[in-house]
């Protein structure tokens, strides 16, 4: 110790007391000029040596650039970083080449002046060609490292730039004041130069990365260009392995960013999520929360709480980058006083005003750091939170009841995943909002009272004032959103059941009718919409002029208590003010957002709290334990059991195994609703039902999923070739398969437009085939009809919400967050015009890094839409085909593939979210340079130049400059991804439509058709102009007054043609004329109104049986109730409470398809039109029923037109006229009985087929 003394004291004597020779040795070395002059010289001379060294190795490595590639994905690792290291060199020295120009250039030039400005000059150029090497020479070649010059320089450089460093302190121990250019020169490249000496030593190739990227095309082996499939683990996102600095930076998104610059974004070029992101990772967390205490049920709290503990990190993490966020904003509104008593001339120490630049500067660092954390983990929790919601409410609506599922239609549910669990994901950027306020107003009142006093208190007054303003506002918000929400459910229902049958709507002419009814709706969520708006309108103006207001009223009290308002302490104020506005502007949006927030949690506990199906409705019994496969005894069961009528009562059925039952009976007796029961489908009052092996099941109504065809039938199972081709020949579906142009592997479209009736109906009955299982159920499998709503609804409603709030506020925005930035620019140039020369140059890189940034974000933001709709889509699809997906036992499949699409989702969501934070964290790191830039400008301009108070002003201005650089380009951004909204409805509204409904200049007599002739001439149909002819030139005539039946195999164009009729597809060859007159030349409510239709598929609407049977509100009562008792459904609606205001549901659910089809032949006897179709009208009844319609409608139309498409062949064995057609062409024509003589005739054997089957089922039944 000392020894060590001894040394210590030795050396302070020598620095203390040096000899004459060091002291003037010392002085030399401190001499600026020497110093400047030495830093020169060895610029210059690494400049001659780097371009020796470019000039031979161009030499030795000729034209080879086969290795570039290789380092394209950071295969060198630190390559990045050390290239803009050296190219930000290059741009720090050049702002300060240029700031020292233009101030040596005002007040003289010096010899010391002059060495600085060269050795700045060379040090730009050397910076910049070492850029110039890496990025050109250096990406190219393959050394193991970089070149031992660049880092014998970078080594040499950070050393020489330290004693740089060491003398200064020396100098700054002297009197005077060290020139601030030094200061920043010296302790900046020290900086720079750290760093890349880090990046020297370890800065290598990684082999790891670079035999990955050797291998991948090998192990891919697609072809050059192709779209690789990677797995997760393989792709998976840089962010889950980024290192501290790249987490900081958001480095980790320059790769996909680059890729995106480059070329448009596919799904594939955007990596998997890390497991902690995945909805595999967060849903059971968030599950096994929600179910720790269901005795109670699902309430918002405890969905809340579920939600909370599901992302507890990220809350924790958040609020800790919120508070430092907060600290450090408050930080340049407490230093303006001392920064402006400085430019006084106040200082109170030396190099005071180094201090406070540095300080404000550290300050703006931290806050752009903690900011942009901030919000990306905010993000990433919202996302991780929707991801959860959604999935606990899909699996939620695959246990749905039947009566939970009566309760709230399928457009409700969807709503549920596509508005209400996005809301909750948006709540998590302004959770810690409310908490934050008072430590912001508390920062703030400190503040005030360090500078004012005991003014303070008035405006803690006055801002307690301001808040308390959000009660009654905050109640309003909260009022109208729940209305809005109301309103919007009742349009989107309407809406889904429209799109739904927008086909029933087109062939009954009531399209104008139902378009008023959304109109309507639309009004009405509208008036909501305008009330809400009109009071956040109201909210934002108010609290806009909270700063004002709170100034008045502090500057007021500082008036009257006497307190001396200084220019320093007025300025401080007014930037706390500023800064304080920010928590109280955003205080009415945050309400907002909270109330909107809760009405979503309120909407989707309570939907989480709906009854799900009964688990011990059925006993299912271990296979092969019983000979027994069905069994009920004393069964009483009820879709409703409020109801005192049971659905099904005193029910004793057993059926075993191998048997064939037959279950019969009339419309509406209830054999749908005993397969159900077997099912587990129906609330069971009493009794038991026993199941002994597995079961399929084919629905009444075909449900077909959007997919392959050899996926419907598969339905989860292994592919069997031998099976499956069995199973294709037992349906009749090859011939279909080869008519169809990719066979098996055909995509089967949105509600399988492109499949016949019959199709999808023997797809359904392959599908229960395929599964090989030891129960069958049946329910009228020869029926075809369709129920499914595509993704148009989505569900526009998506864009149609954009457009009512979202976009106007990005405008507003904008424009404000534009005009702002302007104003602050305009304001500081007025100080110092110099300002200008760091403005241009940081806004042209802002600009570029906005252009660079665009790119990726349109198309991420593309991406998040396109795979919203997959997941709606599928919601969809298993919504409508609950039945047979829980038949199946195929849960845990379709649960699967909702995490996969969930998944799919937040994947470009994710990375949409990381973009933004790169570009706002690099837009603010900029801002925060230029704001420092500008401070030092200010400190070294000579004394009384500026006017400190105005320089101040300025400060006071650029505290906000960070802030609304971001926001500008942010908000720019943002209405540019959101634009794309408006871009879908313009493309959408650009769809061609259909003829004019109305032509005035050709109106047909009130009277058409008087006859009912039908003359068809030359007529060709097709569905799309690349697509084949369906109708090849057909030419006939359908006789007035007479029934025609058209008869044929699937796909032969029977219902083509009766949609041509009803001109749903227009003819691009021939003509239809209608009593002479052509029905191309008048508008289609004309012709559709004219004729009648029993449709296909049997169709009723959410309303009324009297809003079911006339809808547009022509006939009265009695009519109505004598068409009920001609086609048999008047006492049954007269033993409903209702009568005919009785209740139907959503897709008339609560009646039978029988009684569906008898409500469409209600309302074409009430119509009474002289042309009427049947399109397969008989397919969802029994044979009595058959018989009923057909003696109705003898006795109703009797002398009008009826074309008949026949489902069964004994339906127009009666007819007057058979068409037969074939492959779009007409096969034959003639009356039946001519028809029937010939035995040869295609109708002939068609009728003998349907014979031999006939008698076969009935020998079957007599050997039984």
């Amino acid at each position: 110790m000392a020894t060590f003394n001894a040394r210590n004291d030795g050396m302070f004597m020598l620095f203390s007391h040096p000899s004459p020779y060091m002291h003037k040795a010392i002085t030399f070395l401190q001499n600026p000029i020497f110093l400047h002059g030495f830093s020169a010289s060895t610029h210059l001379a690494f400049i001659l040596l780097l371009s020796m060294t470019w000039v031979i190795k161009g030499c030795n490595m000729g034209g080879d650039g086969h290795s570039k590639e290789r380092l394209k994905d950071g295969s060198f690792l630190y390559y990045k970083p050390a290239l803009f290291s050296s190219l930000g060199l290059s741009l720090f020295h050049l702002v300060l080449c240029i700031l020292n120009y233009f101030v040596w250039y005002q007040y003289g030039w010096s010899d010391e002046n002059l060495s600085t400005q060269l050795d700045l000059a060379l040090r730009t150029l050397a910076w910049f060609m070492i850029s110039a090497y890496l990025h050109f020479k250096f990406r190219s070649s393959e050394e193991e490292k970089f070149p031992i010059v660049l880092r014998i320089w970078w080594f040499f450089y950070f050393f020489m730039c330290c004693s740089f460093v060491v003398l200064d302190l020396v100098y700054y121990q002297k009197p005077g004041i060290l020139p601030t250019h030094t200061w920043v020169l010296d302790f900046g490249s020290v900086l720079f130069g750290l760093f890349l000496c880090y990046a020297g030593l370890f800065g290598k190739k990684n082999r790891e990365e670079e035999a990955r990227l050797l291998e991948e095309p090998l192990l891919n082996g697609n072809s050059v260009g192709g779209s690789h499939k990677k797995s997760k683990k393989d792709n998976v996102t840089p962010y889950a392995n980024a290192s501290l600095f790249s987490l900081l930076t958001f480095s980790w998104m320059s790769p996909l960013l680059k890729v995106g610059y480059k070329k448009t974004l596919d799904i594939d070029d955007v990596p998997q999520l890390a497991d902690d992101d995945s909805v595999n990772g967060v849903f059971p967390v968030f599950s096994n929360k929600l179910e720790e205490d269901s005795s109670n049920g699902v309430g918002t709290l405890k969905l809340l709480k579920a939600l909370f503990f599901t992302v507890w990190k990220e809350v924790l993490w958040t609020a800790l980058f919120v508070l430092l966020y907060t600290v450090s904003s408050y930080v340049g509104p407490y230093l303006i006083n001392a920064f402006v008593q400085y430019l006084n001339g106040h200082s109170e120490f030396a190099n005071e005003g180094y201090v406070l630049v540095s300080t404000f500067f550290i300050a703006k660092i931290i806050e752009c750091l903690s900011e942009q954390c901030c919000y990306f983990k905010l993000r990433q929790a919202g996302i991780r939170g929707r991801a959860a919601l959604v999935a606990m409410i899909y699996k939620k609506g695959l246990s749905l009841s039947s009566q939970s599922r009566q309760g709230h239609t399928s457009g409700e549910i969807i709503n549920f995943m596509s508005v209400d669990a996005e809301r909750v994901g948006y709540f998590s950027c302004c959770m810690h909002a409310l908490w934050m306020v008072p430590v912001q107003v508390t920062l703030a009142l400190l503040i005030l009272y360090k500078n004012l006093g005991l003014a303070s208190i008035a405006a803690f007054v006055a801002t307690v004032v301001v808040m308390l303003m959000n009660v009654p506002l905050g109640k309003l918000q909260e009022n109208y959103q729940g209305k809005l929400m109301k309103s919007k459910d009742v349009r989107m229902k309407a809406m889904s059941e429209i799109l739904r049958n927008m086909r029933i709507l087109k062939l009954q002419g009531w399209e104008m009718k139902f378009l008023s009814k959304i109109v309507e709706l639309r009004k009405d969520e509208t008036s909501w919409l305008k009330k809400y708006v009109y009071t956040s309108a109201m909210t934002t103006f108010v609290f806009w002029g909270a700063p004002t207001f709170v100034s008045v009223i502090t500057f007021g009290a500082c008036m009257l208590m006497g307190i001396p308002l200084e220019s320093g302490k007025i300025l401080s104020a007014l930037a706390t003010f500023r800064i304080l506005q920010e928590p109280i502007y955003a205080l009415p949006d945050t309400i907002s957002t909270v109330v909107q927030t809760k009405v979503s949690l309120d909407r989707i506990s309570s939907f989480l709290r709906l009854e799900d199906l009964q688990p011990d409705v059925v006993e299912r019994l271990p296979e092969g334990s019983s000979d027994v496969a069905v069994e009920i005894s004393d069964g009483n069961f009820s879709w409703d059991l409020s109801s005192a009528n049971p659905t099904l009562k005193d029910l004793n059925f057993r059926a075993l195994h191998g048997m064939r039952v037959a279950v019969c009976g009339t419309v509406g007796s209830g054999k749908s609703s005993l397969l159900s029961c077997i099912l587990g489908e129906v609330p069971k009052i009493s009794g038991t039902i026993k199941l002994c092996g597995t079961k399929a099941y084919v629905a009444q109504s075909p449900w077909i999923q959007s997919g392959k065809i050899e996926e419907n039938i598969l339905f989860g199972k292994e592919m069997d070739r031998e099976k499956y081709e069995h199973v294709l020949e037992a349906c009749s579906l090859k011939k279909d398969l080869e008519i169809l142009s990719f066979g098996d592997q055909t995509v089967i479209g949105e509600r399988g437009i492109n499949l016949s009736g019959g199709q999808k109906q023997r797809i359904q009955i392959a599908r229960a085939l395929y599964q090989d299982a030891d129960i069958y159920l049946f329910d009228d499998p020869f029926s075809a009809v369709d129920a499914h709503t595509g993704t148009h609804l989505f569900k526009a409603s998506t864009d149609q919400s954009a457009v009512d709030t979202s976009i106007p506020f990005q405008i507003g925005s904008t424009a404000f967050a534009i005009i702002r930035l302007l104003g602050i620019i305009a304001v500081m140039s007025q100080v110092a015009w110099q300002v200008l020369i760091i403005f241009i140059p940081v806004i042209a890189t802002c600009i570029w890094y906005q252009q660079y940034y665009i790119p990726t974000a349109r198309e991420l933001a593309r991406l998040v839409g396109i795979f919203k709709a997959p997941n709606i889509q599928h919601f969809a699809e298993t919504l409508s085909g609950l039945t047979t997906i829980r038949s199946f036992d195929q849960e845990s499949r379709f649960m699967d593939t909702n995490l996969s699409l969930i998944d799919g989702y937040s994947r470009p969501k994710f990375h949409n979210a990381g973009a933004m934070e790169w570009l706002c964290f690099r837009l603010d790191m900029l801002s925060s340079i230029s704001f420092a830039f500008c401070l030092v400008f200010l400190i070294t301009m000579p004394k009384g130049v500026i006017d400190p108070g105005i320089a101040g002003l300025a400060v006071t201005y650029g505290l906000n400059l960070n802030m609304l650089t971001a926001s500008v380009v942010w908000n720019l951004c943002n209405l540019e991804n959101n634009i794309i909204s408006v871009e879908r409805i313009f493309q959408y509204m650009s769809i061609s439509s259909e003829p004019p409904l109305v032509i005035e200049t050709n109106r047909p007599d009130p009277n058409w058709p008087a006859e009912g002739e039908v003359d068809i001439h030359d007529l060709q149909v097709r569905y799309a102009p690349h697509m084949p002819l369906v109708l090849r030139g057909l030419t006939c005539t359908f006789p007035a007054g007479m029934k025609t039946g058209i008869v044929g195999r699937t796909g032969s164009g029977k219902s083509t043609l009766i949609q041509t009729l009803f001109r749903i597809i227009d003819p691009v060859a021939g003509k239809i004329l209608i009593d002479g007159l052509d029905i191309s030349t008048i508008g289609l409510h004309d012709l559709r109104s004219r004729l009648s239709i029993i449709p296909q598929d049997p169709t009723m609407f959410e309303g009324t049986v009297r809003s079911n049977l006339d809808p547009l509100e022509e006939y009265t009562d009695e009519q109505i109730w004598e068409a009920l008792d001609r086609c048999q459904l008047g006492d049954e609606v007269r033993r409903k409470e209702g009568k005919l205001d009785s209740i139907v549901v959503e897709n008339g659910e609560n009646w039978s398809m029988g009684q569906r089809q008898l409500v469409c032949l209600g309302r074409v006897i009430l119509k009474k039109s002289k042309v009427l179709v049947l399109d397969e009208a008989t397919a969802s009844v029994d044979t009595a029923t058959d018989n009923l319609i057909q003696q109705t409608l003898r006795q109703q139309f009797f002398g009008c037109t009826v074309i008949t498409i026949a489902h069964r062949i004994t339906s127009v064995l009666d007819s007057d006229m058979v068409l037969l057609l074939d492959n779009g062409l007409i096969v034959e024509y003639d009356s039946p009985k001519k028809l029937l003589e010939n035995k040869s005739s295609s109708f002939s054997r068609l009728v003998a087929e349907y014979t031999v089957r006939s008698n076969s089922s009935f020998e079957n039944l007599a050997n039984l």
